[in-house]
């Protein structure tokens, strides 16, 4: 990969949530790779609703089983992960996000909403979160 078609990924926030359009998914895993970021990548073409967008996120971050399948759960155990030590940071990709049957825009907002608080929170902690969607 040149440095020219790294320097979009450099600059990202690190702390954001937006739209996958125009970012080339393996570069951003080559990306990534070098930079010691966990990539975690939710595959949503199955789901047909809030329960199982929840459960795939649960499977991709293989959240406990005591999960709560909810967004207040959600974002708890989001932000228990820099505590593990298992990345320097995170991608989370979240794959056919806007093709989810029985999920409307405002389920959706307050999912992504979700997200940009466990990003906020990561910020506080100097940890690199980042969530892009298609």
């Amino acid at each position: 990969m040149t440095r020219a078609s790294a320097e979009p990924f450099d600059k990202l926030p690190l702390q954001t949530v937006r739209s996958l359009r125009g970012i080339e998914r393996d570069a951003l895993r080559a990306w990534a790779s070098r930079g010691s970021q966990s990539v975690i990548e939710v595959d949503l073409d199955r789901c047909t609703g809030k329960a199982e967008v929840l459960q795939a996120i649960a499977r991709a971050f293989n959240l406990p089983s005591w999960f709560g399948m909810n967004l207040d759960a959600l974002y708890d155990s989001l932000t228990d992960l820099p505590d593990t030590g298992m990345a320097a940071g995170y991608i989370v990709l979240l794959d056919r996000l806007l093709r989810v049957r029985n999920f409307d825009r405002e389920q959706r907002a307050a999912l992504l909403g979700v997200f940009r608080d466990v990003a906020e929170t990561y910020a506080q902690r100097g940890v690199p979160f980042r969530v892009l969607y298609s």
